[in-house]
């Protein structure tokens, strides 16, 4: 070997083991979020809808309201918003009035984009980087330079503090194709796709075993249309699932990682079903805004979703304004 190729072979060496550290310390970075008496609670919000206008005011106020009551008498420990939010100009602004019942009730919270969260007046980058002016917001860019805004891993760790417990992973699924051959919907790119399985292996080396994890993001993944025909899935399937025409694969990096065991969208407002596939689980959460986009049927409402330290399971059910439904426990 020559003494050129030699050190070329250290430098790449050595490259690889810093970016490893780098991708380390990412995953590793905290969130704040931690079980409590061994128990960790997400209110999954979706398609809140929320146009700024006099017309939609008493819908808008619903749709708040609906928020905060459910927080309070959930109590979680996070919320997720999985996109479409915000569909009006000035987004800031509505972006401020959505996430009140957060800050006011001091609840931390996690923002996806859907596609109609692309269509005011600021960019999704500008929204992202209003949002992390808000103490209770916990969305960030974890890696720069990868397609999309908002990819971020949160660990939740144990009840003692000495171990990641869980992970919940936040991906952009775009909005509608930017591929001349391709129409439809957007997909989770494989640069995305890339840093989740780097992230995934750095929280298992960190942990010293595969940490658990749950995925949300707007837009449904194709193999949700298998699990809405499945004879075992839960809940209301009256709408075709609206997935991209583009597979890249997704769900096969979840599955041969061997952390995620859950993926919650929304998107498809007349849908609220879960089923599973491959040893995850697929579900949609319940549309919360009262602003309709079409013809809408369910009441309005929220995914929950309760973790239980050590657990091989994990427990969710719809809420709604009076009721409890749906309950579901997924083995894992």
């Amino acid at each position: 070997m020559s003494n050129i190729n030699y050190f070329d072979w250290k430098g790449r060496t050595l490259i690889a083991v810093l970016l490893f550290v780098l991708i380390s310390l990412n995953a590793s970075a905290g969130s704040g979020l931690k079980f409590k008496d061994q128990k960790f609670k997400i209110i999954q919000f979706t398609d809140l809808h929320y146009v700024h206008s006099d017309k939609h005011k008493a819908q808008n106020d619903s749709t708040i309201e609906l928020m905060r009551l459910l927080i309070e008498e959930e109590k979680p420990d996070l919320v997720v918003f999985t996109g479409d939010v915000v569909v009006s100009s000035p987004a800031l602004e509505g972006w401020d009035r959505v996430t009140q019942p957060m800050t006011e009730l001091q609840v931390p919270f996690a923002v996806n984009f859907g596609n109609h969260d692309t269509e005011t007046d600021v960019t999704t980058s500008e929204i992202l980087e209003h949002l992390s002016k808000n103490p209770m917001s916990v969305t960030v860019n974890q890696k720069k330079g990868i397609s999309g805004q908002g990819n971020c891993s949160l660990p939740i760790q144990s009840s003692d503090g000495k171990q990641d417990e869980m992970v919940v992973y936040l991906f952009d699924s775009k909005a509608y194709s930017d591929h001349e051959k391709v129409s439809g919907y957007g997909w989770v790119k494989h640069d995305q796709i890339d840093w989740y399985r780097e992230t995934s292996q750095a929280y298992a080396k960190k942990n010293k075993r595969v940490v658990p994890a749950l995925a949300f993001f707007h837009i449904p993944l194709p193999e949700y249309a298998i699990v809405r025909e499945q004879e075992a899935t839960l809940g209301n399937n009256t709408e075709r699932v609206h997935a991209p025409t583009m597979n890249t694969g997704l769900l096969s990096a979840f599955v041969e990682m061997s952390d995620v065991k859950g993926v919650f969208v929304g998107h498809d407002h007349n849908n609220d079903f879960i089923g599973s596939i491959f040893g995850v689980a697929l579900a949609y959460g319940r549309k919360t805004g009262y602003v309709p986009a079409y013809t809408e049927i369910l009441d309005r409402g929220a995914r929950v979703i309760e973790l239980t330290e050590g657990a091989d399971f994990f427990e969710t059910y719809i809420r709604t304004r009076s009721d409890k439904l749906l309950e579901y426990t997924f083995p894992y």
